[in-house]
């Protein structure tokens, strides 16, 4: 029986459905890359030869099927089992909004960028690329994020804060920006280049275990060794303050809930070091009463922060 190209179509088309239905039923599972990668040629190889041909019409358009089934498998071995084994699973979901990942207060994503570059977003924080993205691997940071960057010599990855850029080929590193005047940089591997923007000779390379601040006063600090087996502590919950003041327990304390909070009083001599892992705004400032000699208030998403006379 002869049939036109467009049912000869229709045919591949319904017999690929199958095959591909088939295939989820079958990997009940995980296996690694080079396991599914072998078994996949395996199912094409036993097919290929079990088909009988009856003349060279008929050949083309078995073995023309097939050239579908196997790209669409190398699809599923290739990209589809690195974003779904790698991918970490994140505590939420980001939100995409055209070109934009966006954190809601007390939010932390984990997400792939479209060239396989992975993102860990922090609370309250905002990453963008550009359209003509990963050809053009150019992103904007407004928060704290930590990047792992596949290495492209030919296409650096840059991320801009403010006026501040930084450059990198293929390396993991935090970058800390959420506001345009203040920036921290802590490289995990690999090498990664800070510059101003506004002053070219203002730039820094930085090495694994390195890490640098900038303010558009003072410009680059002087870079410092840190342990990269220790990662941020956002990645984890965490809430840590060393040595902080009033006004970073202040600001911290916003980024990680949605409240709205007036520190009353002198609190210059207010500096607190401390740990919490999934507490309350209510058990933090508890604490931090004691430390501090301080008193709050509470009253729905407004917060009062009195700091009392040192005795």
């Amino acid at each position: 029986m002869l049939f036109s190209k467009k049912e000869q179509s229709r045919f591949q088309l319904e017999e690929l459905n199958q095959w591909y239905n088939s295939l989820n039923e079958e990997v009940t599972k995980p296996m690694d890359s080079t396991q599914l990668k072998l078994q996949a040629w395996e199912s094409i190889s036993n097919e290929i030869h079990s088909v009988k041909v009856l003349d060279r019409n008929e050949k083309k358009i078995v073995f023309g099927s097939w050239i579908w089934k196997a790209a669409i498998l190398l699809i599923i071995c290739g990209a589809g089992y690195k974003l779904f084994t790698n991918l970490p699973e994140p505590t939420e979901k980001a939100k995409l909004v055209a070109g934009a990942y966006i954190n809601d207060i007390g939010k932390v994503s984990a997400f792939l960028l479209p060239d396989g570059s992975k993102v860990w977003l922090s609370t309250g924080s905002k990453l963008e690329y550009a359209e003509d993205f990963p050809s053009n691997r150019k992103v904007s940071l407004s928060g704290e994020a930590f990047f792992e960057v596949i290495r492209n010599p030919e296409s650096p990855f840059k991320i801009m804060t403010g006026a501040v850029a930084t450059e990198v080929l293929g390396t993991s590193f935090n970058l800390k920006s959420y506001n345009q005047s203040e920036v921290e940089l802590s490289v995990y591997s690999g090498r990664v280049k800070l510059s101003d923007q506004q002053s070219k000779l203002d730039s820094a390379i930085l090495l694994m275990g390195e890490k640098i601040s900038w303010t558009a006063q003072a410009g680059l600090s002087e870079p410092e060794l840190f342990d990269v087996a220790e990662l941020p502590d956002w990645r984890l919950g965490k809430i840590t303050f060393d040595n902080a003041s009033i006004e970073v327990i202040q600001s911290t304390l916003k980024r990680w809930y949605d409240v709205s909070i007036e520190v009353q009083g002198n609190g210059t001599n207010c500096h607190y070091s401390g740990e919490f892992q999934q507490a309350s705004l209510e058990q933090i400032l508890e604490t931090l009463s004691y430390a501090l000699n301080l008193t709050y208030k509470i009253n729905d998403a407004n917060v009062t922060i009195r700091v009392n006379p040192s005795e």
